[in-house]
């Protein structure tokens, strides 16, 4: 039997300090509340990427098939700055906006918003939970694609994208 209390679904890995590009902390990104590209990569924090970040967490199936899906994601992240010879990856701010408008908009009108539970922070606004079906998920994130992230620090010209 395992017993626990206390849990902080809605603050990740917070309060550990995580600070940014320009000294930005993760704390102040999410002060309306958490969010992330497929709940991996955040704007203003390059090469940072979260396994079961925010709006990760499954409401029907396996959460390891998330992970693996992320860790995937991940790799191949990794393999694109490796190729391009950059030091850096960071999701583009206007995707990972548009990324996080769409989950939230999903919510609207189900269950989810009609509910005060753990998977919703203090402002109300649901950060645990995929607003679809897992293997939606792991389509989605199967192949990442470049256009969407900035590559730093790159060793020759022409490969910013």
């Amino acid at each position: 039997m395992i017993y626990g209390t206390g849990f902080k679904t809605t603050s990740f890995m917070l309060p550990m300090r995580v600070v940014g590009a320009g000294g930005r902390t993760l704390s102040d990104a999410w002060v309306d509340g958490a969010h992330a590209h497929f709940g991996m990569c955040v704007p203003g924090f390059p090469s940072l990427f979260l396994v079961y970040g925010p709006n990760t967490n499954t409401s029907g199936g396996s959460i390891i098939a998330y992970e693996e899906a992320q860790v995937s994601y991940v790799r191949q992240a990794l393999a694109l700055v490796r190729a391009r010879g950059a030091t850096a990856i960071e999701v583009r701010p206007e995707v990972e906006a548009a990324s996080d408008r769409e989950v939230q908009s999903r919510f609207v009108g189900t269950a989810w918003t009609e509910c005060d539970s753990w998977y919703r922070d203090d402002n109300g606004r649901i950060v645990t939970n995929w607003p679809g079906y897992m293997d939606e998920y792991v389509r989605r994130v199967r192949v990442l694609d470049p256009s969407e992230y900035e590559f730093a620090g790159l060793h020759s010209v022409g490969h910013d994208r």
